[in-house]
């Protein structure tokens, strides 16, 4: 072999014309490649694949013109605006310094569309519950066959995915030192896993599917919610049983732990939300506003506004200092062809950054973004448009720097959405099109 490659060397030093000829041509792979049969294989069932580039949604060009623009504008009152032009995307800047405009947080690009794999190891099966992880570095997605798949929060690609419980995940959540992750199941288990995913514990804690957990301020309790109409509080560390609140006559779809108070929100099939004293077990307050069941419930950071949904399609704001009244109504819109019952609000989302910016989701698979003054929503992703979900979206989950958004489907699909570049629109250049800095 090596006297033909030779022979050739000289071949082409005498005609230049052969080596023009050899180079626009194909090469013969046969040459290179080992052991290919003929069906073009190369060993058993290994086909040739180009390797793509996989498309990233990078945060760090903002952090960087954020650290930029902090030294020539520190009071933000002579910072730029910025113009609807690709020219502007170096000096977007990152979802927690966009202090005067929320909505140039809100995410309706679609970055990514992840799903698992049809075989031995993972199953294509709908998406109950997602959160990310506290670094951001990946989201965890709880499916109905009871696994975990964690999901790569850079370039959305698949890392990996364990069985996690015998039934349905149906609620995920972080302890607020970042530690430990809580996750609850159809059956009403409730299990321990630390930072690195290895299990701790695992506590029968209710008869039926447990819907919604949430920790206390000091991580030494947390509470959950589930459809055999109980709320129950727990010691973190021992993992007994503290406290039963009874009170809601049918299943608890929701439940959420104050941000810095010993009180307790939580939302029913009965239709109503109620407020709980977690020291005592009392309820506090009772709110019958809502024509329907309540899905969903969530504080806002500052500890004074809470937000709930459900099947009337309504979204409330409701202050806690005053609960009389509704601080605010959100009204999903109308759309021709599509039932009233599919307009249910299935899932919530608040920024982590502008408690006036918060997302929604309904049964049809649309994604909706309000900012508190303003009725209609201010941005939309409905379902049927090319990139959107096709089914119920039942999780919503912020990423903890704000510029991504994760959705958890029954269409079997995790989606990411980011913030468009200046200049594309609300819906991006081109939909699924991630660009290489932060849209």
């Amino acid at each position: 072999r090596n006297g033909r490659k030779t022979d050739l060397r000289y071949r082409c030093i005498a005609n230049p014309s052969l080596l023009l000829e050899m180079a626009s041509s194909k090469p013969d792979r046969m040459e290179d490649s080992k052991d290919l049969d003929s069906s073009g294989m190369d060993g058993p069932n290994k086909r040739f694949r180009k390797q793509t580039k996989r498309k990233a949604v990078d945060f760090n060009s903002t952090l960087m013109a954020e650290i930029h623009s902090r030294v020539l504008f520190p009071d933000n009152l002579n910072r730029p605006e910025l113009q609807p032009c690709i020219a502007f995307d170096k000096d977007l800047l990152p979802a927690a310094s966009v202090k005067d405009n929320p909505a140039s947080c809100v995410c309706t690009k679609l970055a990514d569309t992840s799903v698992n794999k049809n075989n031995a190891f993972s199953h294509r099966c709908p998406v109950f519950a997602i959160a990310w992880t506290p670094e951001g570095r990946g989201l965890i997605a709880g499916n109905s066959q009871g696994e975990f798949t964690l999901w790569d929060g850079f370039e959305f690609n698949f890392l990996t995915i364990w069985q996690a419980h015998d039934t349905a995940v149906q609620a995920i959540t972080w302890s607020h030192n970042n530690e430990f992750m809580v996750t609850g199941d159809k059956a009403g288990t409730l299990k321990y896993w630390m930072n690195n995913m290895n299990e701790v514990k695992k506590i029968s804690g209710h008869s039926n599917a447990v819907r919604s957990l949430s920790f206390a301020l000091s991580d030494l309790k947390f509470v959950s919610a589930s459809d055999d109409h109980a709320i129950k509080i727990w010691d973190f560390e021992t993992g007994a049983l503290e406290r039963e609140l009874g009170g809601h006559r049918w299943d608890v779809k929701c439940c959420q732990w104050h941000p810095y108070k010993p009180l307790i929100l939580s939302g029913s099939k009965d239709n109503k939300v109620k407020l709980w004293d977690a020291r005592t077990g009392t309820c506090l307050d009772t709110i019958h506003v809502n024509k329907s069941t309540v899905r969903c419930c969530e504080w806002s950071k500052n500890g004074n506004w809470f937000v709930t949904g459900g099947k009337d399609q309504k979204l409330r704001l409701h202050d806690m200092r005053n609960m009389s009244e509704e601080l605010f109504v959100f009204t999903m819109p109308e759309r021709a062809g599509i039932n009233v019952k599919e307009k249910g609000v299935t899932a919530l989302g608040l920024h982590p950054f502008r408690e006036t910016l918060l997302a929604s989701a309904d049964y049809t698979g649309s994604v909706y973004h309000w900012t508190v003054g303003t009725e209609a929503p201010i941005a939309q992703r409905l379902s049927g448009e090319q990139g959107a979900h096709e089914q119920c979206v039942w999780g919503l989950a912020w990423h903890p720097l704000g510029h991504l958004l994760a959705s958890g489907s029954n269409d079997h699909t995790v989606k990411f959405w980011c913030r468009p570049r200046p200049g594309e629109g609300l819906t991006g250049a081109k939909d699924g099109d991630a660009a290489a800095g932060d849209p």
